[in-house]
Order: structure tokens, then C-alpha cells, then sequence
């Protein structure tokens, strides 16, 4: 049998994948006609498993018509060999003729009924396998499907928002900022700044300035603006209370803290005594002093006949909770103090 032309006509690299996909192990080194003759006779023998797929339906169909044909060649011969036995006797040839007539009249009717359903068939296989994929494609996805592209979708717009805020700047911002306020220092500014803002709101009154306008389209109203009356610090009024404040709660413990110095210590090197200091001011002392300052002069009006009672309420009305809340400072800052001194 001769090879299918359809394969004839194709190239070798096409015909080895089409031999790779019908499942026949080809040597690339062959020929093309070969490959086409192995391909050929591979076909025929697995045409029950390979005539389904798609990528070898021209290959069945170029082959059935050879079949046809023949079928029309078997039978036309046929007829010409009983043509012949008609010549030779007319009794036999017209007992037998008629019969044989009918029975190729009724073979060529089976052929052609068999072999001409395959070509419409054949046809109408692709549009309706393409109306069946416009149907799948035009399906609602199936909920895993939808779960599975939402946390995907989450997962991205997570780790872009993760790479903005790395780029922004702010861990780094937060790190530096926590290093700072985890430090003695840190704290014992803070409450200082504390008692310094009371005393200051308290001093400075807040005097009328203007009003800003209204915005009626976004309804909101006129208010009246107050900024620091600046003009008091002119006056007596602010500086006594001030320096008073300064005095008991800044100066005099730091001096305290300066000679009184705990975290003062010798280190023996290269056999010599070298003294070392950890801080200029000990901490510790400095919040002592603070407290017995505090505690005499605001409590016990140790001042009183030197320093006027008004600008002592004055710097204790100031404060919050009064001299206690200063009190309470100089505690804290002192358990801050020996805490760091038990880490070393």
C-alpha cells in the first residue's frame, strides 16, 4: 500500500512530532520516507485509538477515499470479468448476471452509504467542538478558582504595601527614634520638659489675636484665634517663678550630681590607677537632690521669708499635682537610675 500523501506532504521535523504524539519511537537520523512509511503503517495499526484525535483526522480522511475508489475499482472490474463470462454463454450469464447485478448494485450502496456519512460527520465535528469550548469559556469560574485569584490578588497588594512602607522610611525613623528614648537621659528629658511646659502654659497667657473666616460652602464657622501674649516675658512675673523652678528642679541638683559623683570607678592598666566616669553627672544623685529640694522648698517652705509665697504657688500650682507630681518625677528617674546601674 502506498503512503498516505497527506504525510507525503509534510516536513520531517513535522512528521516526527507527529510520530512523538502518536506514540512511535523514530530514529531522527531516518529518512523522510522512512519516517513517512513507519509513521504510515503505525497509523493503520492503532487507527482505532488515533483516528479520535484531532491532529491525525487528515490523515483518515485523505485514507478513506482511497478505500472508495477501490471499492469502485473492485467492482468495476468485477463487472468487466462478468461481462466476459455473459459473452461466453447467454443462459448462464442470464441466470447468474442478475444476481451479481443486484448484489453490486446493493455492495456499491453500502459502500457509498458508509463512506459518505464520514465527510459530513467529519465537518460537523469542529463546530461543535468549538460551540462546546465557547460554552466552557463563558462558564462562571468555580469558587476555588475565585478563592485561589483573591488571595493572590491579596497576597501582591500585601507585599506591595510592605515595600512601601520599607522605602517610606519609617522602620528606620521608628529604630533610631526607640534607640534614643531607651537611654537615662531620654527620661530624665522628658519629665523635664514636662515640668517646664506646665510652668510655661501657666506663665504665658494665651491673649486674643483675631478671627479666622468662615467657610460657608463647607460649613465651617468663624473662631476666634489666641496666640502667646510674648510681651510677659518683660516682666517680673515670668522670670521669678522661672528661675526659682530652674534653681531647685535643674541647677542645684546638677551641681549635687557633679561632685557627688557614685559612677566615678578606678581601672587598674598597665600598672597604673586611671579613674574613670561613666556619666559627668550621676543620675542618681541628681534625682535625690532634686527630691529634698523639692520636698523643702515647696512643701516645707524652706524659702519663705526669702523667696515671696506667691512665686512659690506659683511654680507648684504650675505643675501638675503640685510638688508630688515633681516628686513623682524625681522617684521615677531615680528607679530608672539604679536600674541601669544593676544592667552593667
Amino acid at each position: 500500500m502506498a503512503p498516505s500523501s497527506w504525510l507525503s506532504k509534510q516536513r520531517k521535523s513535522s512528521l516526527i512530532d507527529l510520530a512523538v504524539q502518536a506514540g512511535l519511537d523514530l530514529d531522527s537520523d531516518l529518512n523522510k520516507p522512512d519516517i513517512v512509511e513507519a509513521l504510515d503503517e503505525h497509523l493503520h495499526s492503532n487507527a482505532t485509538r488515533l483516528s479520535r484525535d484531532p491532529a491525525f483526522e487528515p490523515f483518515f480522511l485523505t485514507r478513506r477515499t482511497p478505500h472508495k475508489s477501490a471499492a469502485t475499482r473492485d467492482i468495476s472490474d468485477d463487472g468487466e470479468v462478468k461481462s466476459v463470462v455473459r459473452g461466453r454463454g447467454r443462459r448462464a450469464t442470464k441466470v447468474k448476471s442478475e444476481p451479481e447485478d443486484d448484489d453490486d448494485y446493493a455492495s456499491t450502496t453500502r459502500a457509498a452509504g458508509l463512506s459518505s456519512p464520514t465527510a459530513p460527520m467529519t465537518r460537523a465535528r469542529t463546530p461543535a467542538a468549538s460551540i462546546m469550548q465557547r460554552r466552557r469559556s463563558s462558564l462562571p469560574p468555580s469558587p476555588t478558582v475565585v478563592v485561589d485569584e483573591v488571595e493572590h490578588a491579596l497576597t501582591k497588594s500585601y507585599a506591595n504595601l510592605s515595600d512601601l512602607y520599607t522605602l517610606s522610611g519609617i522602620p528606620e525613623a521608628i529604630s533610631t527614634l526607640r534607640e534614643t528614648c531607651s537611654s537615662l537621659a531620654a527620661v530624665h528629658l522628658l519629665f523635664s520638659l514636662l515640668e517646664a511646659g506646665s510652668l510655661f502654659r501657666a506663665l504665658i497667657p494665651l491673649k486674643y489675636a483675631f478671627d479666622t473666616p468662615s467657610l460657608p460652602l463647607l460649613r465651617i464657622p468663624s473662631h476666634a484665634l489666641r496666640l502667646p501674649d510674648l510681651f510677659v516675658l518683660l516682666t517680673p512675673a515670668f522670670w521669678l517663678p522661672t528661675l526659682l523652678w530652674t534653681t531647685t528642679n535643674v541647677l542645684l541638683p546638677l551641681l549635687a550630681a557633679y561632685f557627688f559623683n557614685l559612677t566615678v570607678h578606678t581601672v587598674k592598666r598597665a600598672n597604673a590607677r586611671v579613674r574613670v566616669v561613666r556619666y559627668t553627672y550621676d543620675p542618681f544623685t541628681f534625682n535625690v537632690a532634686k527630691m529634698l529640694l523639692v520636698s523643702t522648698v515647696y512643701g516645707a517652705g524652706l524659702l519663705q521669708g526669702w523667696v515671696a509665697d506667691e512665686v512659690v504657688g506659683v511654680v507648684e500650682d504650675a505643675q501638675y499635682g503640685g510638688y508630688h507630681g515633681m516628686l513623682m518625677g524625681s522617684y521615677v528617674c531615680g528607679a530608672y537610675a539604679v536600674w541601669e546601674a544593676a544592667q552593667r
